[in-house]
């Protein structure tokens, strides 16, 4: 077995012995990076056994982050806006809270996202980034909070709704039509990713108006 596979059915064993929890994939991660490079192994070395086990551990970490059960009250919309990019239709956004008004660090909070055509889980992602960058975020910033979508993200088709909730000041999660898929703990991801929504500096301030309700 090689030292890839080896890494790789480690990382499954923790997994399997419930020790890798939503809150360490991160960390398992980042020590497997590591320790890939030590080894000096590289992605082009990869076999297709290799590779298939790395592919099974990505997806049975991802599959471990959203094991946590939270009990959400229930949420009354707040509003809702279309983003139409030349002519296409992206998606229609919807913003929820428990009370049916937007306050800054009022949690929970929901956005829900139901996308009007097909996009990859990477030109999502690069969208994503792009806003961030938008908004201000630096370099080192967005690379430490990156991470949650490289992990996380699907693809999407047409009618596909991704949302994302935050609970509180610390747990947030994504769920991919309405079922929970991905759990974090990280609150700078949080205040950056909604923020690219319902930021002051948005790059879409008429978007946002519509989505707290403030153009009713």
């Amino acid at each position: 077995m090689s030292s890839i596979s080896k890494l790789a059915n480690f990382v499954l064993i923790l997994s399997a012995a419930n020790m890798v929890h939503a809150e360490d994939v991160n960390n398992v991660t980042d020590l497997a990076v590591k320790a890939l490079g030590d080894a000096n192994i590289s992605q082009a070395s990869l076999s297709h056994t290799a590779a298939s086990d790395l592919i099974q551990t990505t997806q049975l970490l991802k599959s471990k982050s959203a094991d946590k059960q939270f009990i959400l009250p229930p949420l009354v919309q707040v509003g809702e806006a279309d983003l139409d990019v030349l002519w296409f239709d992206v998606y229609l956004a919807k913003l929820y809270s428990v009370d049916g008004t937007y306050q800054p660090q009022q949690f929970p909070i929901k956005l829900a996202i139901q996308y009007h055509r097909d996009i990859s889980a990477a030109e999502l992602i690069e969208a994503t980034t792009e806003q961030w960058q938008a908004n201000g975020l630096t370099a080192s910033e967005i690379n430490r909070i990156k991470k949650h979508l490289t992990l996380s993200w699907p693809d999407v088709k047409k009618n596909d709704t991704l949302s994302f909730i935050i609970h509180n000041d610390k747990q947030a999660e994504f769920l991919f039509n309405d079922k929970s898929f991905y759990q974090l703990e990280d609150a700078e991801f949080s205040a950056a990713f909604i923020g690219i929504w319902l930021s002051e500096t948005t790059t879409e301030p008429e978007l946002r108006q519509q989505l707290i309700g403030a153009t009713q």
